[in-house]
């Protein structure tokens, strides 16, 4: 993988009604603010947390993980191909590659319509809504390693709020709009996303995710607007600041996308970006648990129970 400085038809959109409540709290999350509401929150749940601490703690450790964490924790991202089980890796591009074979008709199904320059490709494998455990891009997400590199920079064990397949295609004479626009994630305030590229990202005319180190990213920490243009962005960040992860196929890294600043899915000419994502957040989650996203098949151990709340 090698990061290099950047210059750089679906169902209608479906409302969902927001509780006011909820919406105030997506505000105030976007700002230092939301720091005092986690602590408020975590403080009532100091036993859980000790709880989850131990568990952490029964998990491997090497220093090459350690290092994978300190990076995260200091850039808000770190490669982590070298360190992934590749054999997992290969099951999550073996069910894709599946999924794609089938893209016409999954477009048709798929729940999540709004983003209309990409299709969510595993929706037919959710029964209720949630995911069985022994799913393969569940197992990819429940690795030691990753659990350890996440945990260690949340000083706990993380909670796993989702997995993702999502096919990114051609953006050209459209309007950039969500993810495609600069943003940070506000799910809580420590946000993790895992990535597994599905196809070759060979250069920009691929989509690639597309981001601004922590340390950068700083200034727009307590923004309220949702995502941003390239001029407002470029009016506070030099461009050389920007990263564009460039690598083959089954390239694995793990983003702080809640610090840093990021956007992808600019697709052009005729390609296609296929994209696995996993989402982590530091429990206990700022909003109210949404309903359960995992159903447990197979065999489970106290930490896959813990990181997916089952």
């Amino acid at each position: 993988m090698t990061m290099v400085n950047a210059a750089s038809a679906v169902p209608a959109p479906k409302k969902q009604k927001i509780s006011q409540f909820r919406r105030l709290l997506w505000h105030v999350n976007r700002t230092d603010l939301g720091w005092v509401t986690k602590t408020a929150l975590t403080g009532m749940q100091l036993g859980a947390r000790a709880k989850r601490i131990e568990m952490l703690n029964t998990l491997p450790v090497t220093p090459e993980w350690s290092e994978a964490s300190r990076k995260l924790s200091e850039d808000g991202y770190v490669d982590v191909t070298s360190i992934v089980d590749r054999n997992l890796a290969e099951a999550v591009a073996g069910v894709a590659d599946n999924k794609v074979s089938r893209l016409d008709e999954l477009a048709g199904k798929q729940q999540l319509g709004h983003k209309s320059f990409w299709v969510s490709l595993l929706d037919e494998d959710l029964v209720n809504g949630a995911f069985a455990t022994d799913h393969p891009f569940v197992r990819y997400a429940l690795q030691p390693s990753v659990l350890r590199i996440m945990g260690d920079f949340m000083h706990e064990l993380p909670q796993l709020s989702d997995v993702l397949l999502t096919l990114s295609r051609p953006t050209e004479n459209k309007p950039l709009s969500y993810s495609q626009l600069w943003h940070l994630d506000h799910d809580d305030k420590r946000v993790c996303k895992l990535f597994i590229y599905l196809t070759d990202v060979r250069d920009n005319k691929d989509g690639p995710l597309t981001f601004i180190p922590a340390p950068s990213s700083k200034s727009f920490r307590n923004t309220l607007k949702s995502h941003m243009s390239d001029d407002k962005v470029f009016s506070k960040v030099d461009r050389s600041a920007v990263k564009e992860i460039i690598a083959p196929r089954l390239s694995s890294f793990i983003v702080n996308t809640a610090r840093c600043l990021h956007m992808g899915s600019r697709i052009l000419s005729d390609r296609t970006r296929l994209l696995y994502t996993a989402t982590y957040i530091q429990p206990p989650r700022m909003y109210p648990e949404p309903p359960a996203r995992f159903r447990a098949a197979g065999s489970l151990s106290e930490v896959d129970r813990a990181v997916m709340r089952l």
